[in-house]
């Protein structure tokens, strides 16, 4: 029998390995041609960042008015300003790369709708970075097996260095997010001419990172019932 530690224990080792020493993940930013240094004074916005880990690393970016999760009434879709979602391609440091620039420019700006810092004294931006938790449920894949560990470890170490906090989310809680519903409200497929969703094939993985960003919203949405957002 094989002992298994936890998945964080996993994320934690693993980021002192690839990281520990001022190691590859060692650039203090992403590169000030994409990026810069200037930071953005939008308020009420709430930007959420989701990860599909793998071979092909799924994403998807949503931003909402903080007004969406202001009273228990306020609907959730009504209040969205901007979303898109994709797949990054190349090495898997590569696309690591890639998605720690969408997280630099959620957080800090350089994307439509920039943000500027956290709620905590009030009504400026929020910010929320998601990524899949790895779940073993086979022992066969090769050198892939433990990719989803991996990128997640330096996802997590990224965040860290920035103030920030990757939130790891079950695989099994995105399966009530069908590609029917998803349309049904509006969200299309940029992957198909007719909009349409498939969990095989090119666009599964940015399909899984949008299910994940629904499943987030949803628990923020929830939780916000009893403590709502303060926005202006």
């Amino acid at each position: 029998m094989v002992a298994l530690l936890p998945v964080r224990s996993y994320v934690q080792l693993l980021a002192i390995v690839v990281c520990g020493n001022h190691g590859a993940l060692q650039h203090a930013m992403p590169a000030h041609s994409a990026v810069g240094i200037r930071m953005s004074k939008v308020r009420n916005e709430y930007h959420l960042v989701s990860f599909d880990p793998g071979g092909t690393i799924g994403w998807a970016h949503f931003i909402y008015d903080l007004r969406a999760f202001s009273t228990p009434e306020a609907k959730v879709l009504r209040w969205l300003k901007h979303w898109e979602c994709g797949e990054f391609e190349g090495t898997e440091n590569e696309q690591v790369a890639e998605c720690s620039r969408l997280i630099w420019r959620a957080k800090f700006g350089d994307m439509p709708y920039n943000t500027d810092t956290d709620v905590v004294a009030g009504a400026l931006s929020r910010a929320d970075f998601i990524s899949e938790d790895f779940e073993l449920t086979q022992m066969i894949g090769g050198k892939n097996l433990l990719s989803p560990v991996r990128i997640n470890a330096k996802l997590d170490w990224e965040c860290h260095r920035w103030g920030l906090t990757l939130n790891l989310q079950r695989r099994s809680m995105r399966t009530s997010v069908t590609p029917a519903r998803l349309q049904m409200f509006g969200f299309d497929s940029p992957f198909r001419s007719n909009g349409a969703w498939s969990p095989t094939g090119r666009g599964k993985d940015a399909f899984a990172a949008v299910q994940h960003a629904i499943v987030w919203v949803r628990r923020v949405k929830e939780a916000s019932r009893s403590k709502p957002w303060r926005a202006e």
